[in-house]
Formats: structure tokens, C-alpha cells, sequence
């Protein structure tokens, strides 16, 4: 009996200590993802009239530069320069969509995030909001201590 005690201690020891591996840069990843899109989301809500274009732009690229890899950077400016947004691929992301965002680890892909949420678009008129569910694939990459945003899809 007293083999079974510490033989089961030791595999719930092994199993918690395990988890804790796993999640613990996978929650730093996740920390840094929420960070990034609540920082996205309140830069888009500026009102336009209360900010120059090309203070925008400087808002968004520092926020790229502080959360995205040099080559994403670029490319997210490339694409706001056509007026596109890339990092949420055009669905935006509003402050009422914060409270519905959830980012999962993607199982099947390393160093992947789900970060999915829910906006209002206008399939049919500008006056019928349908609530649509956005799913982005993330990928996230460790640059010494630091996680950065290296693509969106």
C-alpha cells in the first residue's frame, strides 16, 4: 500500500510539474497576445477627427514594432499603407470585442495561437449588424526573453 501512495504522489508530482512546463511559456505567449490586440483594439477606436493620419500610422507602427517581428512590421505597414489591416485580416477589433476574444494554444501547430472574437458586420445593410466569429492563427516566436507576433493567418 505504501508503494501505491508514493508511486501515485510521484505521478501527480510529474504530471502538475509537467503541465506547469507546458503552460508557463505558453501562458507568457498568451499574456503577450492579449496585450497586443487590447493595445490594437484602442488605437482602431481613435476616433478619426481626433487624430491625424499620420499619427495613426505612428501609433500603429509603434505598437507593430513593440509586439511584431522586424518582417511582419514591415509587412503590416505595407498593407495599412493600401488600407488593410493585416493583423486582424480586415475583420478589426473593437472594444466590445475584447470581452468575447479568447486565445488558445493550436494543438496541431508549434508556436501557434488561436485568438478568436466576435465582431459586427454588415453583410446585408449598413443598418443589420450580424455577428460574425473571427478566428486568427498567430504564430509566435521567442526572441530571447521577448515573444513576437511573426504571422497572422
Amino acid at each position: 500500500m505504501k508503494i501505491f501512495k508514493i508511486l501515485a504522489l510521484s505521478s501527480m508530482i510529474l504530471i502538475g510539474n509537467g503541465c506547469n512546463a507546458q503552460t508557463g511559456e505558453g501562458d507568457k505567449a498568451i499574456s503577450m497576445l492579449k496585450e497586443f490586440y487590447i493595445a490594437h483594439s484602442f488605437i482602431w477606436s481613435i476616433p478619426p477627427s481626433s487624430i491625424s493620419p499620420n499619427d495613426f500610422d505612428k501609433k500603429l507602427d509603434s505598437l507593430t514594432g513593440k509586439y511584431c517581428t522586424p518582417q511582419l512590421r514591415k509587412e503590416a505597414k505595407e498593407y495599412l499603407q493600401d488600407g488593410h489591416d493585416l493583423l486582424t485580416d480586415d475583420w478589426g477589433i473593437s472594444k466590445e470585442s475584447l470581452t468575447s476574444m479568447k486565445i488558445t494554444k493550436e494543438s496541431t501547430q508549434e508556436n501557434t495561437y488561436v485568438v478568436s472574437y466576435i465582431v459586427d458586420s454588415y453583410p446585408v445593410a449598413p443598418d443589420k449588424p450580424v455577428k460574425k466569429q473571427v478566428t486568427l492563427h498567430v504564430t509566435v516566436v521567442k526572441e530571447g526573453e521577448i515573444y513576437s507576433i511573426a504571422s497572422v493567418k
